[in-house]
């Protein structure tokens, strides 16, 4: 068994969407392996804000809000606001995965879910939204065509089981306060 020694983040397999290409992905035992449009149950009550790098072949770092109504401080250079959600899928994913993303197209589509969610999760107590992607639709902007995934809130179910109630993130990740937010805290994925 390894020392988890040295390192902070979360260690959960993750899901991404590609918004250059429109492709969603899994991480899988030979890297990544391309997926179908999903369809997911999101923790959306629990969904993390923050600030985000990516870069290739690398964890990426995070300077994660205190709450969504306290933005943490800019890390520095490279870094965009973006989220950390807890979702679940066994035909999709496998199971419980990390979905994160600092694409304006995809942050922008589950934001608008997101607020479908605020707008009926009083009638849902204790229940799940189960998300589908349903499309995209191509974006133009200063970096080429990209692509917003189409978002759409089916239902809402129980809870599944193996998708806990709780943060996404490692505490370590959130900005304490004090100056700038950390640059340093790397998520790691398994």
């Amino acid at each position: 068994m390894p020392l988890n020694i040295g390192v902070s983040g979360s260690i959960m397999p993750f899901a991404k969407y590609n918004a250059k290409a429109d492709k969603w992905f899994v991480r899988g035992d030979d890297g990544d392996e391309e997926i179908a449009r999903p369809t997911f149950v999101a923790d959306l009550a629990n969904i993390a804000t923050g600030w985000l790098r990516f870069r290739e072949g690398e964890a990426p770092e995070r300077a994660i809000d205190p709450s969504l109504d306290r933005a943490a401080p800019g890390p520095g250079e490279g870094f965009k606001r973006g989220f950390v959600l807890a979702v679940f899928s066994e035909n999709f994913f496998g199971g419980l995965v990390e979905l994160s993303s600092a694409s304006i197209h995809m942050g922008n589509a589950v934001r608008e879910v997101y607020q479908i969610f605020e707008d009926q999760r009083g009638s849902h107590p204790g229940q799940v939204p189960v998300i589908a992607c349903t499309g995209s639709e191509a974006m133009k902007d200063k970096y080429g065509t990209n692509y917003r995934p189409k978002l759409e809130l089916l239902k809402w179910v129980d809870r599944p089981a193996d998708l806990p109630d709780a943060s996404p993130v490692d505490p370590n990740d959130v900005w304490q306060g004090g100056g700038t937010a950390p640059a340093k805290t790397t998520a790691i994925h398994v």
